[in-house]
């Protein structure tokens, strides 16, 4: 698609949200309105799931002292282990892509807390097409959702970053938000006004990944 936005501005256009969707690392310092992380949130609500019982609840952390605690564990883990490491040597590599993508983890580990807010999504009550919320399957009952809830920040001009850092500080989190053991969160989702540009993204092509009836 030509003439794609690029920038930090919100679209009402469906296609330009879904080809300039970045994954975004950086966020002004400025407060999120209750009513539009409450539009984000229903946005998500109107995904398909399984048997359509809706098995979810979205914890939304907007309040300062809790994301302190919570980017502060992820910070800790960062600091504390291989990863700092590992993140530092993929930040000398020749591929720019690469050398960028590792110093987005970096910020994300490290500035967690500086995000005006963040979501979690949890599966509860799963009943279909599974109980168990560890498996493969449960994912189709939630993860259209997370993506629903992602185009629609994208749309009013927020920018969200899908990670799975909640396993990292798992017991941090549910102590922090008082998530109860049957609540399972699949996802930690830093959002905010982006300090960063929405704009094309590089994906493989149809040549790629498209198959026509058989896969040779």
């Amino acid at each position: 698609m030509a003439d794609l936005p690029h920038g930090k501005q919100g679209t009402d256009d469906l296609w330009d949200a879904m080809y300039t969707q970045r994954a975004i690392r950086y966020w002004q310092d400025k407060p999120v309105p209750r009513d539009l992380l409450e539009k984000v949130i229903e946005s998500a609500s109107k995904a398909p799931s399984g048997s359509n019982l809706q098995p979810w609840v979205f914890m939304v952390i907007d309040d300062a002292g809790t994301r302190k605690k919570i980017g502060g564990a992820l910070n800790d883990f960062y600091e504390g282990g291989p990863l700092k490491d590992l993140i530092a040597q993929g930040q000398q590599v020749e591929d720019k892509s690469q050398r960028l993508m590792m110093q987005g983890a970096q910020a994300f580990f490290s500035k967690l807390a500086d995000a005006p807010a963040m979501i979690v999504p949890c599966l509860y009550q799963l009943a279909s097409p599974t109980p168990d919320p560890t498996s493969l399957e449960a994912g189709s009952s939630i993860y259209m959702a997370v993506q629903n809830l992602m185009l629609s920040a994208r749309g009013l001009g927020l920018g969200t970053l899908m990670t799975t850092g909640h396993t990292l500080v798992n017991d941090t989190l549910r102590e922090a938000c008082a998530i109860p053991d049957d609540a399972y969160p699949v996802a930690l989702i830093p959002i905010g006004y982006p300090d960063a540009n929405f704009g094309p993204t590089k994906r493989k092509g149809l040549d790629e990944i498209l198959r026509w009836n058989t896969w040779s």
